[in-house]
């Protein structure tokens, strides 16, 4: 495997989309297969297929047209038609307190181009916050 500043460039391009509300980007870049998955940062956001997509331009329209996000400390990495993608990014949903996230992507190539095949987005919380006090 390698640093891809090909999906690297992807990925920064994708969080442009998002803060200008460009919505076509979604529809170009990601895959409709059966088998893509996407899960968010509620218990409830586990998402499948062509959902996924629809999921993501729900989401827009909910912050008002665009999803202002930051890009954190980007790596990209790819081995064959195969590449993934992990970020800090900061995502600002419209109340002036910007939300620090950790997402995940990863991608195939498809018909020549990289298409978004998985997403995983979650909110970092300490360990006791979701299991109490571990003994020692």
């Amino acid at each position: 495997m390698e640093r891809s500043d090909e999906l690297r460039d992807l990925m920064l391009r994708f969080y442009s989309a998002l803060s200008s509300g460009e919505i076509s980007f979604i529809d170009q870049h990601f895959s409709t297969a059966a088998e893509v998955r996407g899960i968010g940062t509620d218990p409830t956001e586990w998402w499948s297929g062509r959902q996924l997509i629809d999921v993501w331009k729900e989401q827009i329209a909910a912050l008002g047209g665009s999803m202002p996000i930051t890009a954190g400390d980007l790596e990209a990495f790819v081995e064959g038609n195969v590449g993934w993608v992990a970020d800090r990014p900061t995502l600002d949903v419209g109340d002036g307190n910007p939300v620090a996230i950790r997402f995940t992507a990863v991608f195939r190539r498809e018909d020549g181009d990289w298409k978004l095949v998985q997403s995983h987005g979650s909110i970092g919380l300490p360990n006791e916050s979701s299991f109490g006090a571990l003994p020692t």
